[in-house]
């Protein structure tokens, strides 16, 4: 009996006839065609396409921290330039705190508040918050650029607002 050896495999990729250029080559070209028009872009200062990457705000990179992902910002997508820089707020006799700002300010509170239940108030065009997280929504303000006035219904500061001061407090039966 003989035995047979199989025989070794050939390459089997496709070759590209002479004056045509690979698959490999063909994506190294689109590629580098990709990074060419990145680099003129930027070169250019024009804007991204919409399918790239935003670039972050100057409060964003100064500060170097991320843009928060809220669940009306669920991408952390940076926030806009200001326009008005200033918002008051207001604490109401109803335990809330009113937000009163620049009608072009409204995309980036939305961006920037939404995850704590800030709305816009349709009767008085404000926006809306409760007292317990308006610590932390002026954090958030603050670290975007805004700059926050705030006083209650009295004219005290909220920033010294306390649920046992000036809030929710429970009364002892004597």
């Amino acid at each position: 009996m003989v035995e047979e050896k199989p025989e070794a495999p050939k390459d089997v990729t496709p070759q590209a006839p002479t004056g045509e250029m690979s698959r490999e080559e063909k994506i190294a070209a689109a590629k580098a065609k990709a990074e060419a028009l990145k680099a003129q872009r930027a070169a250019a200062g024009a804007p991204a396409p919409a399918g790239g990457a935003a670039r972050p705000t100057p409060a964003a990179q100064a500060s170097g921290e991320r843009s928060l992902a809220t669940s009306d910002n669920p991408g952390g997508q940076p926030v806009g330039a200001l326009q008005n820089p200033k918002v008051q707020a207001f604490g109401t006799i109803t335990q809330s705190v009113e937000l009163r700002c620049d009608p072009s300010e409204d995309q980036n509170i939305r961006k920037l508040l939404g995850g704590l239940g800030a709305y816009r108030n349709p009767l008085r065009g404000v926006w809306q918050l409760d007292y317990r997280y308006y610590t932390e929504a002026l954090k958030r303000l603050q670290a975007a650029g805004y700059q926050v006035e705030g006083k209650d219904y009295l004219g005290r500061p909220l920033e010294k607002w306390t649920p046992e001061g000036r809030g929710w407090t429970l009364l002892s039966r004597g």
